[in-house]
């Protein structure tokens, strides 16, 4: 099972939250994303530490997942369209994000979009 982490998720809304509404999320992770082909001063390599799995949803619906791997750099920043239901009401909108890394560590954030 994975374990909590304390690396933070920033996650930014912009565009007029209505019904067909076409908005612009920007989605920072703090994470060190190393590759494992690193050194440090000693020789020794810096363990691989990567986000293997990023999930996105508006309400229950996945937007998009992503496999990701040693290419990404640290703290990295993903942005992308959300466009939202026309047959719906906003009152209950939300975004949520979540991510899986290989040590077992995970991120989550939910964002009520106003």
């Amino acid at each position: 099972m994975a374990e909590p982490s304390n690396f933070p998720i920033r996650l930014t809304v912009t565009g007029a939250v209505q019904p067909g509404a076409m908005l612009k999320a920007v989605l920072l992770i703090g994470h060190p994303m190393e590759s494992g082909f690193r050194t440090m001063e000693s020789g020794q390599l810096v363990p691989k530490n990567v986000i293997e799995t990023l999930l996105v949803r508006l309400n229950d619906s996945i937007l998009f997942r992503a496999s990701t791997g040693i290419g990404i750099s640290a703290n990295p920043y993903f942005s992308f369209p959300v466009t939202l239901p026309e047959a719906s009401s906003p009152a209950g909108w939300h975004l949520s994000v979540s991510w899986v890394d290989d040590k077992g560590q995970r991120g989550e954030l939910k964002r009520e979009l106003r």
